[in-house]
């Protein structure tokens, strides 16, 4: 079972203040949520950290292993699958300008590509 921590924070840290609640989540709970998101919707990194952190009780989620467990999460299905048959739709959280797009080989059009053959199935 993939295991979420939430901690007090001590001080600030990125975008949340000290005495707030950060979830510490899991590649596997970011998989999840990438997977529930609606067909043609697209969200921000920013936005499914708040929604993952109000999801188990927190304020936040902490930004930087939220950024390693997206790219584990996407990496473990590269390994397996080409972007059109990805089980986790994660052109829904990241855009072409994407920094991860480098560390993950994904060139930007695929990106755009995966959104638009999206918004035409709507």
């Amino acid at each position: 079972m993939p295991r979420n921590i939430v901690k007090i924070l001590e001080k600030n840290f990125s975008d949340m203040k000290a005495g707030e609640k950060m979830l510490i989540s899991s590649p596997e709970v970011i998989s999840s949520y990438i997977s529930r998101i609606p067909v043609g919707t697209t969200i921000t990194p920013k936005e499914m950290r708040h929604a993952l952190a109000k999801e188990k009780g927190a304020d936040n989620t902490c930004p930087v292993t939220t950024g390693i467990f997206l790219r584990i999460a996407i990496e473990e299905v590269l390994d397996v699958f080409k972007v059109d048959d990805a089980p986790i739709p994660f052109w829904r959280v990241i855009d072409e300008k994407h920094p991860i797009l480098k560390k993950l080989g994904i060139a930007p059009s695929e990106i755009t590509r995966m959104r638009q053959k999206e918004a035409s199935q709507n």
